[in-house]
């Protein structure tokens, strides 16, 4: 049977208080003496407010789940953060944090990740929360962490004053609105639902044992929950407003309990409601006229921890194959002869593979010729069709300036890339260029030694036009002989896909055999 069709005895029973042969008021013991810190009450919080009461469901809570689901309460840590609410964490005798305003859950964030065994609660304000920290709480939701958040909601910023916040109602006064709020305020549970939240709900302090029963049921949730619990605030909100306003002000437990029987009336407990329905309505002159209360979400997803140790155990499996391939890859020797600084600057367009023929380049330089390389890449605004180019240094000794200076090489594959980069290449310098797609200017620079090779066309012929990169690598490395030919291949090797290395060693080879042929003829 649903709790919430059991009788008032059966709830009773339920709830896991025990009565004693001598009751309380004899004995002088309180059942929620052993979570509270006595020494630190009574409580700041005003009469009529509705804390006390949130207080004890989520103390009740917690007893049940020590009780009846063996939860070690020494494992349980609240966090809070600034404002009336905020003092939960400092009242309960459990390991607590009262942490800086909207900063409760970015906390608690790193709090359970640091030790995942804590069950961790957020008990806080929803100016705390929602407001000054509402950027953190949208994107907890989405992360699904196995943390709690209760979000006390009394609709303004009560401790500083009575202003307007993040929930206080269209219409609505406050302090800071004296002529009714114009702003529209957040639907919390939609909130929380839309950022990715598994379990999300909201009741009022009037319904306290549904209150402890939706508590009990959130902090046993595997993920991230949201439960809304709506309060009055005597002091601020109520008194500008027409479901407190006119009480005398001095009676503001008079008030507060007029409050809640407003709430009482206007509650509308509803099942499989969709959090986009549960907004706070209220009338022209901003009073509230229903609050929706209930459960709205409970579904299970992948929490937080679980998901990053199923990705570590992908990780773990897709190293071991990369050592693997690391420890069995070839052994090169170091080269003998040395290397001045040699400045190569790649030009073509993206999708050309200039970024990756330029990191092939630095890879075998430096890992299997052992000399030292630096290597950065460049973009234009646009990406995939756009400019794109990238350098590499290249030297025996230890490199102090790892950017161009003045490159002693150059790699072209577009017009574009050419007429940006060949009036930076030294005097004396060697240009490669892919003559299908490159051609030379009428001024072209005769101080140049020019080599050119239909790498596209080439490429297509092999098969794979996307290996025209790959052709002009081995008219460079033919022509430059700044990386060993062997150093190209294993780097090759390492670097495109496994199946693509076929086609791509050819399309090297034929560009080797074509820098060398052309070097000698020149």
């Amino acid at each position: 049977m649903a709790e919430d069709q059991l009788s008032n005895n059966e709830m009773v029973a339920l709830s896991g208080h025990e009565r004693t042969e001598q009751g309380d008021w004899v004995t002088g013991l309180h059942p929620m003496d052993v979570l509270l810190r006595g020494e630190r009450l009574p409580h700041i919080w005003c009469q009529g407010c509705g804390l006390g009461t949130a207080l004890t469901t989520f103390i009740g809570a917690l007893q049940w789940l020590e009780k009846n689901q063996d939860w070690n309460l020494d494992k349980v840590a609240v966090v809070s953060g600034i404002g009336c609410t905020g003092r939960v964490a400092g009242y309960l005798r459990l390991d607590s944090f009262h942490t800086t305003h909207g900063r409760a859950i970015p906390f608690a964030t790193g709090l359970k990740l640091a030790n995942p065994e804590l069950k961790v609660v957020v008990f806080s304000g929803d100016g705390d929360i929602a407001g000054i920290g509402g950027n953190h709480f949208i994107h907890a939701t989405r992360r699904n962490l196995d943390i709690s958040i209760i979000c006390v909601n009394n609709f303004n910023y009560g401790m500083t004053g009575g202003q307007a916040g993040p929930t206080t109602p269209h219409g609505a006064r406050a302090v800071t609105t004296q002529y009714g709020n114009f702003e529209h305020p957040f639907n919390l549970p939609y909130l929380a639902a839309a950022g990715g939240a598994s379990f999300v709900a909201r009741w009022t302090v009037i319904h306290a044992r549904r209150l402890e029963w939706t508590l009990r049921r959130a902090m046993m949730h595997p993920g991230f929950s949201f439960v809304e619990i709506i309060v009055p605030c005597s002091t601020a909100y109520a008194r500008w407003n027409p479901e407190g306003k006119g009480l005398d002000p001095e009676k503001l437990g008079r008030r507060g309990l007029e409050v809640m029987k407003h709430y009482q009336q206007i509650g509308k407990i509803t099942k499989d409601t969709h959090p986009k329905d549960a907004s706070i309505r209220v009338d022209q002159q901003g009073a509230i006229t229903e609050i929706v209360e209930g459960i709205f979400t409970d579904e299970t997803k992948p929490e937080f921890l679980d998901s990053i140790h199923r990705q570590a155990q992908v990780a773990k499996k897709r190293w071991a194959a990369i050592k693997k391939a690391l420890d069995e890859r070839p052994r090169l020797s170091k080269r003998s002869d040395r290397i001045s600084r040699t400045e190569v600057q790649l030009g073509g367009f993206g999708g050309q593979g200039i970024v990756s023929a330029g990191r092939i380049i630095g890879q075998a330089a430096t890992i299997y010729d052992r000399l030292e390389a630096s290597f950065t890449q460049s973009y234009g605004p646009e990406a995939r069709g756009g400019a794109a180019g990238s350098q590499v240094v290249i030297d025996s000794d230890p490199i102090h300036h790892p950017h161009l200076i003045e490159p002693t090489s150059a790699i072209m594959m577009s017009q574009e890339a050419y007429t940006k980069y060949v009036p930076m290449v030294a005097n004396g310098g060697t240009l490669c260029i892919d003559d299908g797609l490159v051609t030379l200017a009428e001024d072209h620079r005769q101080d140049l030694k020019t080599y050119g090779i239909p790498a596209t066309r080439i490429a297509e012929e092999l098969g794979n036009v996307r290996a025209a990169n790959t052709v002009m690598l081995g008219l460079w490395a033919a022509i430059m002989e700044a990386v060993s030919k062997a150093a190209m291949r294993q780097s090759l090797a390492d670097s495109v896909p496994p199946k693509t290395l076929e086609v791509n060693r050819k399309a090297f080879d034929v560009g080797y055999e074509k820098g060398v042929k052309s070097k000698r003829g020149n």
